[in-house]
């Protein structure tokens, strides 16, 4: 029926012309934006899941940051263990030359002390951002209050949300810091020096104030007493309990009488100023000394006054020749221990940071296959709908002629 109240060709034209204009604007979107789901109205569920992985994937983001820092920290000890570990071996090289005979000690002791530099050098720099895993600080009571380290590693989701994961480890202590200085050992027969053996323990200034109760770090003397007879005894003194009083001379007052119930009436042992000095009670009738010291050595525990490798600082070739032997020994198997486990975290850093990195990549995979518009089937749509556009646009035109071939029959 022809109507000229109702154009029935140009409505159907219309609703065609709106409908491909639609798909033609929701077309351009997509390929405008990468996205065929950009908001929830095109795709509530795969918006939702997108959405929820997106916010993951950031985390990852600063997961990552936080591996390649601990990747950083872990690489910058590993180095330094490393050379530590190398320095140690070559100053046990040295050890054993000076127990020969007719070396110059000295000479030998000099590169000793030189190579003891590096060690505390490299130890000390060992640091990546301001952290060093090769130094541990503790508390008064002589706890580590920092030891325990913890790397972020990853992020899981469960019903309760995200849940962080970390790779935790513990620093490994590989300072030279000690307040023990090198152990001197005089095998005097000259009755004018009664000066036998001294051991430099630097516990503060005279009249410092101290923590009252703080860890001494000390834990024990050796050294061997051989009489005038040449019957040798091993002497070990218990200083662990020992801990700093509020001031310089109690502490000290308390290992000179730990030590002098130890050793016996022989020997007089007292502190001269920073020196721990034994003088001989009983000389021969000829003056010369009655007994000898050898072996002098103070044990330590890892504390803020002592570091790992705290008994590098004792080391002497000229007196001690065969003690420093058997401590380098044991010092290169506990740097050999701590360099490893600072190599394992460095590796599980690095393959935790692998991990995480592919990880990402696969969810931003699985976000795209949700939400991201193929380019291709994009282009092809758009030019289909530009063609249908033109034709709806044509078409409308026609419809809208009807009402004049109308108005022509009443002509």
């Amino acid at each position: 029926m022809a109507s000229i109240m109702t154009n029935t060709s140009a409505m159907t034209a219309l609703q065609t012309l709106r409908r491909v204009t639609g798909d033609l604007e929701t077309t351009q979107d997509r390929i405008s934006t990468g996205l065929k789901v950009n908001s929830a109205k095109e795709n509530a569920a795969y918006w939702s899941i997108a959405t929820t992985m997106k916010a993951d994937v950031a985390g990852f983001k600063a997961v990552k940051e936080s591996l390649e820092l601990g990747s950083g920290t872990t690489n910058t000890a590993s180095v330094a263990a490393k050379s530590i570990s190398e320095s140690l071996t070559n100053l046990k090289q040295r050890i054993i030359a000076g127990q020969a005979q007719g070396v110059d000690k000295k000479l030998i002791q000099a590169d000793v002390d030189q190579t003891v530099r590096l060690i505390t050098g490299a130890a000390n720099d060992a640091s990546f951002n301001g952290d060093n895993l090769l130094r541990v600080t503790y508390s008064n009571d002589g706890t580590a209050k920092d030891k325990d380290v913890r790397i972020l590693a990853s992020l899981s989701r469960d019903d309760t949300g995200v849940v962080p994961s970390y790779i935790d480890f513990q620093r490994q202590d590989m300072r030279v810091a000690s307040i023990v200085g090198k152990a001197t050992i005089e095998q005097q027969t000259d009755s004018t020096n009664d000066l036998k053996a001294s051991l430099d323990i630097k516990l503060g200034a005279p009249g410092a104030t101290f923590i009252d109760g703080q860890n001494l770090g000390l834990k024990s003397l050796e050294l061997n007493i051989t009489d005038e007879t040449g019957v040798k005894r091993a002497v070990t003194v218990d200083l662990s309990a020992i801990n700093y009083d509020t001031d310089l001379a109690t502490t000290q007052g308390l290992i000179e009488t730990a030590i002098n119930a130890a050793v016996g009436p022989e020997f007089d042992v007292a502190f001269n100023g920073d020196t721990l000095e034994f003088t001989d009670q009983d000389p021969n009738t000829d003056g010369n000394f009655r007994a000898k010291i050898d072996g002098l050595w103070m044990n330590t525990t890892e504390s803020d006054a002592f570091g790992g490798l705290a008994d590098l600082t004792q080391l002497d070739v000229v007196n001690n020749a065969a003690k420093s032997l058997a401590v380098i020994d044991k010092m290169i198997d506990s740097v050999i221990s701590k360099a490893t486990v600072i190599g394992s975290i460095e590796n599980r850093v690095s393959v935790q940071n692998d991990f995480v990195s592919k990880l990402t990549d696969a969810m931003n995979k699985g976000i795209g296959a949700l939400v991201d518009a193929d380019m291709n089937e994009e282009s092809s749509r758009l030019q289909a709908l530009q063609v249908q556009q033109q034709l709806a646009i044509q078409a409308l035109s026609i419809a809208n002629q009807g009402p004049q071939n109308i108005l022509s029959l009443f002509r």
